[in-house]
């Protein structure tokens, strides 16, 4: 009985460890996004 107990514990543990690592993941994918910057036209010179 025991040793079922902490079989299960440590598959908790596991799957615990695996979620915050995939969510870890995809959430640092989402903060790292390409911003579109726009582009100063020519200058002109001083004159």
């Amino acid at each position: 009985m025991a040793q079922i107990f902490l079989n299960f514990a440590v598959a908790i543990l596991i799957t615990a460890f695996l979620t915050t690592a995939v969510a870890a993941l995809y959430g640092q994918d989402r903060a790292v996004q390409k911003v579109p910057v726009k582009a100063n036209g020519r200058r002109r010179p001083n004159t």
